[in-house]
């Protein structure tokens, strides 16, 4: 199959009454969310945009973002969906590298590169009037997405997910989920990420309704659960914490509460299933186009540290030393799927080390069973997962070094019940540095999720002959060195 005609079309001529989305501010049919989505893709199309452009959108978790996602996928447009927690100086190198044919924001106007149309999302949903709406096919092999991801370098790369990508992640899911008529699924996801973005067109493509929530608070998700009936979820381990916190029982609707972001304790497994929430595991990434290994129900007690086996039709091995590993032995977990994204944007130096021959090397650490379930143990990256979030150690230390007196840095993850990661910070500095008015600076250029929670002082980083940082000595010295706190 080359091709599929256009998902949301589809889902309007067969369910046109059936509820597609449902927000705060109002609730859309399949039909009527189509023909709105046609206005859209007129007034892009009135701006310029076509077919393989890209177009930037720094956008809060709204109808008129899905409607534009939707928009644009239908025209052969390429998503580039910006986080909205990154400040301007972090935002200005992935427009730089994307290079978008238009900029669209909400309120403030972006660091748009040079000749680059920067506008208000108002601006570019209000025009399109009195235009029909189409549907035409989406091609398989097309470019759909630039999706952001934080890398050990600190560069960030640009994730070159395609329609296929999209179509495969909603086939594997619902071949391992099951699919129901009535399913509803609640979004608290940040649309930014992959995770998020994939629900969207899950919905299309599955004929089911999401119920989009512009922010995660544990008593408002709960009452929605109650109140929409939500048989489907994704959550992140801070999320479930805060949700156990309420000592409700879980919604009787509620089906599946599917876990990914960060590795999840079997305690915080274990409380979950006591309190009747259909938690399992999960694994993916942004390059699988979101999980590619779940955890089935019925398996979450006898698999307690398992992510789940394969959804089809993806495969996984486990490499060291260039072979594969016997059964429980560990190693770099490879993925072979149709989900799995082509390269990185404008990137053939990372692309070559990621991918090859069909396999992507994940940079993740585990094992797989005699009956094939995996376990994830480790990274072999030093990227930090807090809540859900990906932050390079990198990016934050030479943010750090940046700073006036500061001689030498060290940024890692420390083990967290609710976050599953916060970020750590070593350093080695003049007396005159003070960690007031350090934390001030930071914060004034780096998002809040990738601040340093922990401070530490030392007289020298400890890093092996090559300069490399000794990550795993700095955790252990953690355990036992004062936390650097200023004097009043």
């Amino acid at each position: 199959m080359t091709s599929s005609p256009d998902w949301l079309r589809h889902q309007a001529d067969v369910h046109p009454d059936r509820p597609a989305l449902i927000t705060p501010a109002g609730r859309w049919s399949f039909a009527e969310l189509d023909a709105r989505v046609g206005t859209v893709a007129a007034s892009l199309s009135e701006l310029g945009v076509t077919g393989g452009n890209r177009v930037a959108y720094l956008l809060p978790a709204t109808a008129e973002q899905v409607m534009l996602v939707h928009a644009l996928t239908r025209m052969g447009a390429v998503l580039v969906p910006l986080n909205t927690r990154l400040t301007p100086d972090e935002l200005a190198p992935i427009l730089i590298d994307a290079d978008p044919r238009l900029v669209i924001h909400d309120q403030s106007p972006l660091p748009a590169p040079p000749g680059v149309l920067s506008l208000s999302v108002r601006e570019v949903l209000g025009g399109g009037a009195g235009r029909r709406p189409t549907g035409g096919r989406l091609r398989f092999d097309a470019l759909h997405a630039l999706v952001y991801t934080s890398g050990t370098t600190g560069r960030p790369k640009g994730v070159e997910l395609t329609i296929a990508n999209q179509w495969w992640s909603a086939v594997g899911f619902a071949l391992n989920g099951g699919l129901q008529a009535q399913d509803r699924w609640l979004h608290v996801m940040p649309l930014f990420h992959v995770g998020g973005l994939t629900i969207l067109f899950r919905s299309v493509i599955h004929g089911s309704t999401v119920v989009l929530e512009p922010r995660f608070d544990a008593g408002r998700t709960y009452e929605l659960m109650v109140q929409e009936e939500i048989t489907l979820v994704s959550v992140v381990p801070t999320m479930v914490h805060r949700l156990l916190a309420l000592n409700k029982k879980a919604p009787s609707s509620l089906r599946l509460a599917l876990l990914g972001g960060a590795p999840a304790s079997i305690e915080l497994l274990q409380r979950a299933r006591r309190q009747g929430y259909p938690v399992v595991p999960t694994y993916g990434m942004t390059e699988t186009c979101s999980q590619v290994v779940t955890l089935d129900l019925d398996q979450v007690s006898e698999r307690k540290a398992s992510s789940g086996h394969p959804n089809l039709p993806t495969e996984i091995r486990i490499v060291r030393d260039g072979t594969d590993c016997a059964p429980e032995e560990l190693g770099e977990i490879w993925v072979k799927s149709p989900s799995v994204a082509r390269g990185y944007w404008r990137n053939p130096q990372a692309t070559a080390q990621a991918f090859a021959d069909g396999w992507l090397k994940t940079g993740d650490i585990g094992f797989v069973d005699a009956d094939g379930y995996l376990t994830v143990t480790d990274r072999l990256k030093d990227l930090i997962v807090r809540g859900g979030e990906n932050v390079s150690p990198r990016e934050v230390e030479d943010l750090i070094l940046s700073y006036p007196g500061v001689r030498d840095a060290a940024v890692f993850g420390l083990s967290h019940p609710e976050w599953g990661q916060i970020v750590a910070a070593a350093l080695v500095t003049g007396t005159d540095v003070t960690l007031g008015p350090l934390r001030l600076f930071l914060s004034n250029h780096l998002a809040s999720y990738k601040m340093p929670s922990v401070y530490f002082r030392l007289e020298e980083i400890p890093r092996n002959a090559g300069g490399k940082i000794l990550r795993t000595e700095l955790l252990q010295l953690a355990q036992t060195m004062p936390r650097w706190v200023d004097s009043p």
